[in-house]
């Protein structure tokens, strides 16, 4: 289906991205690439969808060379691609119209592309949203549609890059099963990610680093190889195969893993397990909430298109507090009203109805004050790129402290420091930051907003998209941030981050606050109302407990490998 014959690329004739890169791809395969970020995961993407051209060596799609202009059409044909940023590939301004692009210029009759579309927009989940407009969907919303859109093209081979990043587990586990079943059908699947949750259902793993393969091999293989390769593994994973070490039969699953360890069944079928009290003390929270509120909102709701036929209320009479100096987060599945909340923490959505007081006042929603609440309050975008707009990171880092009228001096003062606060050096500076890495990316976006020295730094899904090595190093910097006195705010479905950082979670749920408190006192609200919301780890925790087996409700590996 797809073959690379010695790959090479460069943007515009700087460092290779893609170094002599050799692949077969077999029809009816499942090949998972993993790759850092920044190892050039996503223009390989670009090359095997004819998007980017090889600097030397070839690609083939069914056959067809893609440097071939006249093969295009027939290449597409064959080949559906779903990008990481959504935004890119959304055309169409109804979701179902969308969906139905690809089948439309196949020139597909009527009546399959109703059915194309229905179908595609099901396996998703988007059925319900099929007369809504595309702008008004949450970023996972756009990543189902991006998905939709491939699926009703009906696409031999589905190139895939990153795809469930800004999905909430339940959404990661409905494009799993719809990409389970296409595979079983014998649809071509090439899935590019650093997420090794996606490698379980591959027949091939590839790694990628500075551009070239650096292993490859069978998903056993790949599991056995992986901390090696600077992997870690995923906790389920990590249990599963801890069990197995010890004779304990389980098939890898939550249930299955739960089972096991609550039977204690043996390869030989002899008991090996004992319920009883783990050496480690139950999960503590170091940072508790203050009582002092940053922001207060009251009553907060919010609809998209208001007092139009298609109207679409997000946000349903919300009320909750963020505390001064602490790092809150919110949490709900894709489609909550996450992103819409926040982005009214700076009047960036103004308020319909409800109140959102700072410091005891109405926050502004024009003139003056308007601007010196932008100031105190900044606001990093889900997908960095949106809120780039200028040539080099340096102008980039430059916009906010002069727009606040910081004199030449402390502009420059203000670059440097926001520079170092994010752990880059001053080579980046005359960079583009559109050609950085993701993680790249995510760092200069928080740069941009920190140059300006906010108090509040509110961020959408800051670990979206991002390697291990870049998870970490976002988690550090808004820790450290937090403890040197700045109110943090994070939308996230990065649950580890969470529970393990934070002073306060708000969980939305269609619109509602369902809980706000503590992560220790949350934790067992969120397990009974959300259980398949929540980390697969957490769920077999509380499966234990409810089978008697006396271990702490956690999220932390470390805690369950007692057993």
């Amino acid at each position: 289906m797809v073959v690379l014959d010695a790959v090479c690329f460069s943007y515009e004739g700087e460092k290779e991205i893609l170094s002599d890169l050799s692949l077969d791809v077999l029809k009816g395969e499942r090949v998972v690439i993993l790759g850092h970020n920044g190892s050039g995961k996503s223009t390989l993407v670009k090359i095997m969808g004819a998007l980017r051209l090889p600097s030397q060596g070839a690609c083939f799609v069914c056959g067809y060379n893609t440097s071939d202009q006249a093969s295009l059409f027939e290449i597409h044909k064959h080949m559906g691609l779903v990008f990481q940023n959504p935004e890119t590939q959304i055309v169409g301004a109804v979701v179902e119209d969308d969906a139905a692009f690809a089948p439309e210029n196949q020139g597909v009759a009527p009546d399959e592309i109703e059915d194309r579309v229905s179908g595609a927009l099901a396996k998703v989940g988007l059925i319900n949203k099929r007369g809504a407009l595309s702008s008004a969907l949450s970023g996972g919303e756009k990543q189902r549609l991006a998905l939709a859109g491939a699926l009703a093209a009906r696409s031999e081979c589905l190139v895939l890059d990153e795809p469930t990043a800004m999905l909430d587990p339940e959404g990661r586990i409905e494009v799993e099963d719809v990409l389970r079943v296409l595979h079983a059908s014998g649809v071509t699947i090439i899935q590019v990610t650093h997420r090794l949750d996606d490698v379980m259902g591959a027949d091939r793993v590839l790694a990628l680093s500075g551009g070239r393969w650096i292993w490859q091999g069978s998903r056993d293989d790949f599991w056995k190889a992986a901390e090696s390769l600077g992997y870690r593994l995923p906790p389920l994973v990590s249990l599963s195969r801890r069990l197995d070490s010890i004779g304990v039969v389980n098939d890898g699953s939550v249930e299955g893993i739960s089972d096991a360890i609550l039977n204690g069944r043996l390869k030989d079928g002899r008991p090996r397990l004992k319920n009883g009290r783990p050496r480690t003390a139950a999960p503590t929270i170091s940072h508790r909430p203050s009582l002092v509120p940053f922001f207060i909102v009251r009553d907060l709701s919010y609809s998209f298109d208001s007092s139009t036929p298609i109207e679409t209320q997000v946000l349903k009479g919300i009320s909750c507090e963020i505390p001064r100096g602490k790092w809150t987060s919110i949490l709900g599945r894709t489609g909550s009203g996450k992103s819409t909340l926040i982005q009214h923490l700076n009047s960036l959505y103004k308020i319909q109805k409800g109140e959102i007081l700072i410091d005891a006042s109405p926050i502004p929603q024009s003139g003056a004050e308007l601007m010196e609440l932008r100031r105190r309050v900044g606001l990093v975008f889900q997908t960095p790129e949106d809120q780039f707009f200028s040539a080099t990171v340096r102008e980039e880092l430059m916009f906010a402290p002069q727009n606040w009228g910081f004199p030449p001096r402390g502009v420059d003062e203000a670059v440097n420091f926001a520079l170092r606060s994010v752990g880059l050096n001053a080579e980046y500076l005359g960079r583009n930051p559109l050609l950085l890495s993701g993680g790249e990316r995510r760092l200069v976006a928080i740069a941009s907003v920190l140059s300006a020295a906010p108090e509040c730094l509110v961020l959408d899904e800051p670990t979206a998209g991002l390697d291990e090595r870049y998870r970490e190093r976002i988690v550090s910097l808004l820790s450290r941030l937090r403890d040197e006195g700045k109110t943090i705010v994070t939308v996230t479905h990065d649950f580890e981050m969470a529970f393990e950082k934070s002073d306060h979670i708000i969980l939305l749920e269609n619109g509602l606050k369902s809980y706000e408190g503590s992560v220790k006192d949350g934790l067992p609200v969120l397990l009974e109302n959300n259980k398949t919301f929540m980390p697969p780890i957490l769920r077999v925790a509380a499966n234990l407990r409810t089978g008697g087996l006396d271990v702490p409700l956690t999220w932390r590996l470390e805690e369950l490998l007692w057993l």
